[in-house]
This record gives C-alpha cells, sequence and structure tokens, in this order.
C-alpha cells in the first residue's frame, strides 16, 4: 500500500510505527519490536501491563498496512482542529479539563476535514473571521470512554483570525479558558498540555510580524 510515519499516544506510553530513518530522527530512546508483536503489545498496554519502556517502536516498510492492523483494535474516531494565529503572531489555545490544548473535535458526517476544521474554532471559541492555510499535521492518540478504547486521529490545520479576535470558551465542552499567547508561553515551567499537543507544537512556526502592518 505505501510507506508513512506514524506516532501514536496511548496513555503514558508512546507508540512508534515507520522505516529506519523516521525512527532514527525521534529524541526519544525506542525498544524495537517485530511487527508480529502489535496485537500483544497494545492488549498489554491498554490492560496496564508493564511494558519495559515508554517508546515502543515497529520498524516497517509498510507501515500504512501495519496500522490498519492497529485501528482495527480500537474504535477509530476521526477529527480536526486548527492552529490558530491572530494578525499579531499570538497563538490561540484553549483550556479544558486543566489542561492547555488546541480547539478541535469530530468531523461530523458528510463534512470535509478543512470545514470541520474551521467549524470547531468557531465554535469552541466564538471567532468568526478565519481563513484557512496549510494542512500541518496528523495526530493519534488512544483513550477509554465508556467502556471501550477509541483512537482518535486528529487533522491539523493552520489558519489565521483576521479583524475581531475576542473569544469565548465554550463552556458546555469543558472549555474554561480562552486565550491568545506568544511563544514564550508554551516555554512556562507550568504550561501543561496532552503529549500529543506538545509534539505538534513542536512543528509550529509562529508568525513573523511586521511591525507596520501587522500581518504576515
Amino acid at each position: 500500500m505505501g510507506q508513512q510515519n506514524y506516532k501514536i499516544f496511548i496513555n503514558q506510553y508512546t507508540l512508534f510505527i515507520g522505516n529506519s530513518d523516521f525512527l532514527k530522527q525521534q529524541k526519544e530512546k525506542v525498544i524495537l519490536y517485530p511487527a508480529s508483536e502489535l496485537k500483544d503489545i497494545i492488549s498489554k498496554l491498554t490492560s496496564g501491563a508493564a511494558i519495559p519502556s515508554r517508546n515502543i517502536a515497529f520498524e516497517t516498510n509498510h507501515s500504512i498496512e501495519l496500522y490498519d492492523a492497529l485501528k482495527k483494535q480500537f474504535k477509530l474516531i476521526k477529527a480536526a482542529g486548527g492552529i490558530v494565529f491572530n494578525e499579531q503572531g499570538q497563538l490561540l489555545l484553549i483550556k479544558r479539563l486543566g489542561l492547555w490544548d488546541l480547539p478541535k473535535g469530530k468531523i461530523e458526517k458528510g463534512e470535509s476535514q478543512r470545514i470541520a476544521a474551521l467549524r470547531e474554532v468557531h465554535e469552541e471559541c466564538g471567532l468568526h473571521f478565519l481563513g484557512l492555510l496549510d494542512k500541518i499535521d496528523n495526530t493519534y492518540h488512544v483513550y477509554f470512554l465508556k467502556g471501550r478504547w477509541i483512537l482518535k486521529k486528529t487533522a491539523w490545520y493552520k489558519m489565521i483570525a483576521w479583524g475581531n479576535i475576542e473569544v469565548t470558551p465554550q463552556l458546555e465542552e469543558d472549555i474554561t479558558e480562552v486565550r491568545w499567547v506568544d511563544k514564550d508561553f508554551l516555554k512556562r515551567p507550568d504550561f501543561e498540555t496532552y503529549d500529543s499537543i506538545r509534539t505538534l507544537m513542536q512543528k509550529i512556526e509562529f508568525p513573523k510580524v511586521s511591525k507596520q502592518s501587522h500581518l504576515f
């Protein structure tokens, strides 16, 4: 089928699927397992059994097929979200359940990833005038909900907010705060977020802002 690299977060563990070049690029020290042990490793991760390392890797040149095998162990939910900057080059963050996060949500039936990402930013943060730029990446994380394990695949798009950038948290979605932040905010010792979001933020380049125009 093809080759693609995956980094999947399951509880406190990170699971890598990819070729040797991808694995060499990772800062984390990983333990390699053969593809034949994928189902057994997933069973251990979801049952709470101890694994020698928090970073588990499957080296393969057929990563899409191996990811498809992994998907069968979970209920797949597809979501989309926004990495949103304003004209002053600040990043939009939300606080949900006590942790900083980025606006995102489930893709509705018949909805494209791009439209879902724009809708979720609007609903969760109250922004109206959004321009959608490039797709940044996908993130993958596994969690337990209502008696079953879920694999959520989230597509992330870079956006710009124009004009009025007043924000309002969507309280019914457990969002208690929405804030525009500078790059230094992400380096604060009290900045707490999810592992998948922290990894995504490492790929974010804050825009260079012209003092004359305040535009990208």
